[in-house]
């Protein structure tokens, strides 16, 4: 018995010690990588010489919510001051816009300004003859198509040719894409080398799904208090960044744990009993999915939150990976 208790302590301290660095990575990579380290766009319009200057009417309105499977036009003479994002629908912009058109699955006419980032997923952009478009054009599954007229004054990115432009949010998709791959990083070390930690949370989150995100809320919503009252102690300023630290580690192990549970789903559906079908697979796979989920427009905050407070409860229910919170259905498998 006292071995088994020695054996549990120093894994709850090895995933401490292999958690806290990876969550430091995690964040010094969101704040100050440098945003051309993946290199160069396949295509690149230079602007003629000379300057230009961009039309400059007052606005006549703005879209605060997206649209699902309808049409979106921008008629001529009016001046849209907002972001443009549709799924599933059609988008024709004969006037002018102010700001970034996001287009999933739904082709882009172009026969006026955009003075913003043009985004597609699975869907063609074209530019008429007169169309002006002053920002970057990343094609993800679409096709190009421009009038000998018209003007690109950015680049033309493919995701095919810069894994990046997958995740696009407003940190741009180059730190998204290192981001990526430090998640990545860190979920396959923790499936490695702490396989029973990760897949105790895991069972906990699938078993107790309720009661970890009840859990989680609580956490993050008692936790201000909490270090409120600590560092007003002065003395126990240390122990406030150590729970701090430590809701970190529990975030991301949850995340992990997570990650792996829809890794599973999506290979049980698309490629059951496959060879390649293991842990670490369905590890990369379920977080490179709740990456790209969290990079949408509108939800993809949501996302990430919700997943986020999903696991820190798990793993607080669980009291990081330590025990089973309650008796599984069925036997577990490493």
């Amino acid at each position: 018995m006292f071995r088994v208790m020695r054996k549990v302590v120093a894994n709850n301290a090895l995933m401490r010690v292999l958690s806290v660095p990876g969550l430091i990575i995690v964040l010094l990579i969101s704040i100050v990588l440098p945003t051309n380290w993946l290199g160069q766009p396949s295509i690149t319009l230079a602007a003629e010489s000379g300057t230009r200057t961009a039309p400059n009417p007052a606005c006549t309105g703005a879209y605060h919510k997206a649209f699902f499977g309808s049409t979106v036009v921008v008629n001529s003479g009016e001046v849209i001051c907002s972001n443009i994002t549709s799924f599933g629908g059609k988008i024709v912009i004969q006037g002018i816009v102010r700001g970034d058109v996001t287009s999933f699955g739904g082709d882009l006419l172009v026969d006026g300004y955009v003075d913003g980032q043009v985004t597609t997923y699975g869907a063609d952009v074209t530019m008429q003859n007169d169309a002006r478009v002053n920002g970057d054009v990343r094609l993800c599954g679409g096709n190009w198509i421009s009038g000998s007229q018209s003007q690109l004054h950015g680049s033309i990115l493919e995701c095919t040719k810069g894994v990046g432009l997958f995740v696009v949010s407003d940190i741009g998709p180059e730190l998204r894409f290192w981001l990526l791959l430090t998640w990545l990083a860190l979920g396959v070390l923790l499936t490695i080398l702490l396989p029973e930690h990760v897949m105790l949370v895991r069972t906990t989150v699938s078993t107790k799904t309720r009661r970890s995100l009840i859990l989680g809320i609580l956490s993050v919503l008692l936790a201000p208090a909490v270090f409120a009252v600590l560092i007003a102690l002065i003395v126990s300023i240390p122990l406030a960044i150590l729970i701090f630290i430590g809701l970190l580690a529990a975030w991301a192990l949850g995340t992990v744990a997570i990650g792996w549970l829809l890794g599973t789903y999506i290979l049980s559906k698309f490629s059951p009993g496959q060879r390649y079908n293991t842990h670490l697979v369905q590890v990369v796979v379920g977080l490179t999915v709740l990456i790209l989920l969290g990079s949408l427009p509108y939800i993809g905050w949501l996302i990430t939150l919700g997943t986020g407070l999903l696991g820190l409860g798990a793993v607080l229910l669980s009291r990081f990976g330590t025990r089973l919170y309650s008796q599984p259905k069925q036997p577990l498998s490493l």
